[in-house]
């Protein structure tokens, strides 16, 4: 799994996290959004703000956005 994001300073796409696992189900992609977010926030960033999450079919992506992120997601 990877999160890519557009840096609007950059202007370019740019991976932030790789992350190698053997299943892609909801709770080790929690484990994943939840420290990656705790790095964010160690790291004075805390004021980020995504416009948008793009994620494949799988059921587990939407469900990590919406218990991590606390987003209702419009599909």
């Amino acid at each position: 799994m990877a999160c890519p994001i557009y840096d609007s300073i950059y202007c370019k796409v740019m991976t932030i996290v790789i992350c190698d696992m053997q299943f892609e189900d909801t709770k080790v992609q929690c484990i994943l959004w939840r420290k990656l977010n705790a790095t964010i926030e160690r790291k004075g960033l805390s004021m980020l703000t995504f416009r948008g999450f793009m994620v494949d079919g799988g059921q587990a992506n939407w469900n990590v956005v919406r218990i991590v992120m606390g987003l209702e997601i419009l599909q």
